[in-house]
């Protein structure tokens, strides 16, 4: 920590990045730091063995990209962090809060209370950005950490920006069950909650602060949760819930181990295509299977049951889609659509019709998980560079830190050779 405060120096020299140049010599660095353009102070700034003093210097720059160039280098001292972490330029911010996200778990029970206090002070200033994207970056990179603050996590868990709360809510091991619900009474929704939902070893208490908050989103990412405890009474509570909620269907008839009587209750209202997928869910013996299917099978007769499964929702969207290409309307807004709808046989199909792959070519590339892969489909397709930046984020589930966006003029930041390299790569 030392070295950090005084400007991170070793004894080993560290690589220089491709296309950088050797450290001018001292003298040279301080002709540069009085009288070089704004280009060769930020290659001077971006150097790891540069003394801090210029670092420190060159942390109050007017230019913000000799600034940038401070934020992102690991050797600058936290004095410079801390004038950097309040910076104007918000490029600056994003590059200071992946370098602090980075630098903070290496932070030991040995160092100073002092200097860790300096530290933190950088990250709580960041954790209180005005730009949510600031506070994004800080949350995903400390969301496993237990070795910061807690009132920095509670800032963060208690946040309005579901990408920001969500991260700590998930993840953090600083929060226990009463701050936990705390949050959840105070009013939390949406993508937080879901969230927390998805909390790994969720107790019985908060599953059940999870169903009164009575959000079907939520509920059904804890019934996918198999680390969550649910009680026998709660699982009876959202079989009622869910008759009138179809999106709860099938998290519910998947979630295993339930009650005989949560089994028959489901069983009267689930689709009848369900019915065998709860049965192989839940391990029936013969004769409660038999009574299931004949209750279904009543419900067919009367008129009350339908066949209507989810391969039949995916038979509709792909068949949407071929309509819209069919009439020229499949387009970057219904891309948009199914993307934020989050409709993989919509974007399957069209996304096949569009970039005239084969359609397992297609599926490889949505479910990589992988930004450039996701680019490379979408700029194959033919669509923009910001549809690509949804993808990443609504599908691909790819880390803000991780994502790839649109180039300045609103292309794509990946060359054309790259992006044909990672389309024929997926296709194996």
């Amino acid at each position: 920590m030392l070295e950090w405060v005084l400007g991170r120096r070793t004894s080993a020299k560290k690589p220089l990045k491709a296309g950088q140049k050797k450290k001018p010599s001292y003298e040279e660095s301080k002709k540069i730091a009085a009288k070089g353009d704004a280009k060769a102070r930020a290659a001077l700034a971006a150097h790891a063995d540069l003394e801090p003093e210029f670092l420190y210097l060159f942390a109050s720059d007017k230019d913000a990209t000799v600034r940038r160039a401070v934020a992102e280098n690991e050797s600058s001292p936290l004095q410079a962090d801390l004038l950097l972490a309040r910076d104007v330029d918000q490029g600056v911010r994003e590059e200071l809060a992946y370098k602090i996200g980075r630098l903070v778990p290496t932070l030991t029970d040995d160092e100073s209370e002092s200097l860790a206090e300096m530290a933190f002070a950088v990250l709580e200033i960041l954790a209180t950005d005005q730009a949510p994207q600031i506070r994004t970056i800080i949350a995903d990179e400390i969301k496993h950490l237990s070795n910061v603050p807690k009132r920095i996590i509670l800032r963060l868990a208690k946040d309005a920006e579901a990408t920001v709360a969500g991260p700590i809510l998930e993840y953090s091991p600083l929060l226990n069950d009463d701050q936990l619900l705390q949050i959840i009474a105070s009013g939390l929704r949406g993508g937080a909650l879901e969230a927390l939902a998805r909390r790994k070893g969720l107790s019985a208490a908060l599953s059940k602060a999870v169903v009164a908050a009575e959000e079907d989103p939520a509920i059904a990412e804890l019934l996918k949760n198999r680390t969550a405890k649910i009680s026998d009474k709660l699982m009876n509570e959202i079989a009622i819930r869910a008759e009138q909620a179809p999106d709860l269907h099938l998290p519910l008839v998947d979630r295993g181990s339930l009650s005989q009587s949560t089994l028959r209750r489901i069983a009267m209202f689930v689709s009848a295509n369900l019915v065998d997928r709860l049965i192989s869910a839940n391990r029936l013996d013969d004769s409660l299977a038999h009574d299931i299917r004949m209750a279904v099978r009543e419900r067919i007769e009367e008129g009350d049951a339908t066949s209507v499964d989810d391969d039949d929702e995916e038979d509709d969207s792909a068949e949407r889609a071929e309509q819209l290409h069919s009439a020229g309307e499949l387009d970057e807004y219904a891309i948009l659509d199914g993307i934020y709808e989050k409709d993989i046989a919509f974007l399957t199909r069209g996304f096949t019709l569009l970039s005239k792959l084969s359609e397992a070519h297609v599926t490889r590339m949505l479910e990589s998980e992988s930004a450039k892969g996701l680019c490379a489909l979408t700029w194959k397709a033919g669509l923009s560079a910001d549809i690509a930046v949804s993808l990443q984020r609504r599908i691909g589930n790819i880390p803000p830190k991780s994502m790839i966006h649109e180039a300045a003029g609103g292309g794509y930041k990946l060359a054309e050779e790259e992006l044909k390299w990672y389309v024929d790569y997926f296709d194996t």
